[in-house]
């Protein structure tokens, strides 16, 4: 006898073949059996960059939770993401009759589907080739180049800060939208971790993503890079350790390349520096990426939007310690070349002071200034 697993509305039913002799004996039995598709119901919903979407139940178990593994599915391979349970309560399975209703499930796909790339995310009862309803969904999620919230989650009255939103007589503040408002009530759904809206993971020296809990280190499965998992940038983590990436560290502003300097070139090896390189920015970009830090190679200074980026309005230093510590009170510089800034000769820099979260355009003296490098976008 041999098996041949076909699609039905909502589940899966074999389809067997076997032979006359054998079907007299079946008969009896399969004149009574409930077929799958009978009993398990589903569907695949959505695939966003917020998350994978849908639901699954078994009318014959109604308490019984089912499970779903979620799989990105390419022409050379198929990668099980996650198993996630369908347990969720929603009003409309509940006013279909289906249960006590808690059979939905929501997933957050992880950066590396969230690139711009077409992905085909297969849902399919757990251990098995049988789809959900609806699935696979072929899908392309340009997630990243999204904003930041402020931080902000509480609101204000020209007597008061820090209370609870909304305010009747103060409406339509900061915190009253957005990732930071989404995150406060509970709705915000995050591929790693971070305070208010913010969604950041730890990446190791060789590039794997690590727990919340893993300390910085040298090693390789040591903490060295953070992820943001909004912006789909990846930053450098400063170290104090006296070595390449101290935090102690200033370079001078260097960039001799005329496509993309803005005319203004800056001065060779003029700050002061660890890690046995010429101390400006450019030696420093390159030394890092000759060290393929967390294994890339195409570290780079970043634009001062992405410096605004890391920036928590609600703190001081206004980034966040966790994700970001040796974050020392100075100037950090971009690869942001502005107009010509008023009484100099020289063009305008732009800069964030991360104690403060304060933006300025006037940094291009040949002074040292402090750097986080950057990739992705």
């Amino acid at each position: 006898m041999t098996q041949t697993p076909t699609q039905t509305d909502g589940g899966f039913m074999p389809a067997t073949k076997i032979s006359p002799s054998l079907l007299t004996l079946l008969l009896p039995l399969l004149l009574v059996a409930q077929p799958v598709h009978a009993i398990m119901e589903s569907k695949l919903e959505t695939v966003t960059c917020d998350a994978v979407k849908g639901w699954a139940w078994n009318s014959a178990s109604p308490s019984t939770r089912v499970k779903v593994d979620i799989y990105d599915v390419t022409a050379t391979k198929t990668t099980l993401l996650a198993t996630v349970t369908a347990q969720t309560l929603r009003s409309d399975l509940l006013a279909a009759g289906k249960g006590d209703g808690k059979y939905g499930f929501t997933y957050v796909l992880p950066p590396s589907v969230r690139n711009a790339l077409t992905h085909k995310i297969s849902a399919r009862y757990k251990g098995t080739v049988f789809e959900l309803t609806g699935s696979p969904i072929t899908t392309t999620l340009p997630c990243y180049g999204k904003l930041n919230d402020t931080g902000w989650q509480k609101c204000s009255t020209n007597t008061g800060n820090g209370l609870a939103c909304p305010l009747t007589d103060y409406p339509r503040q900061d915190a009253d939208y957005g990732r930071d408002k989404a995150a406060s009530s509970g709705q915000l759904l995050k591929v790693g971790a971070g305070s208010a809206g913010f969604d950041y993971t730890k990446i190791a020296n060789d590039g794997t993503a690590l727990a919340p809990t893993v300390a910085l280190g040298s090693g390789a499965k040591a903490w060295a890079c953070t992820q943001d998992n909004l912006t789909g940038l990846l930053w450098e983590v400063k170290t104090t350790d006296g070595g390449l990436r101290d935090a102690n560290s200033t370079y001078s502003w260097y960039n001799p390349n005329t496509a993309n300097n803005g005319g203004f070139v800056g001065i060779q090896d003029n700050g002061n520096c660890t890690g046995g390189i010429a101390c400006d920015t450019l030696s420093y970009v390159q030394a890092v990426n000759a060290s393929k830090l967390c294994g890339k190679s195409d570290w780079r200074l970043p634009r001062v939007e992405e410096l605004i980026s890391l920036s928590d309005y609600t703190r001081a230093p206004a980034i966040n310690p966790v994700y970001f510590p040796n974050t020392p009170p100075y100037w950090y510089v971009s690869s942001t070349i502005g107009p010509v800034d008023s009484g100099k000769a020289r063009k305008g820099l732009w800069g964030i002071y991360p104690t403060s979260g304060f933006v300025a355009d006037d940094l291009a003296d040949l002074d040292g200034k402090k750097i986080r490098l950057v990739r992705g976008n």
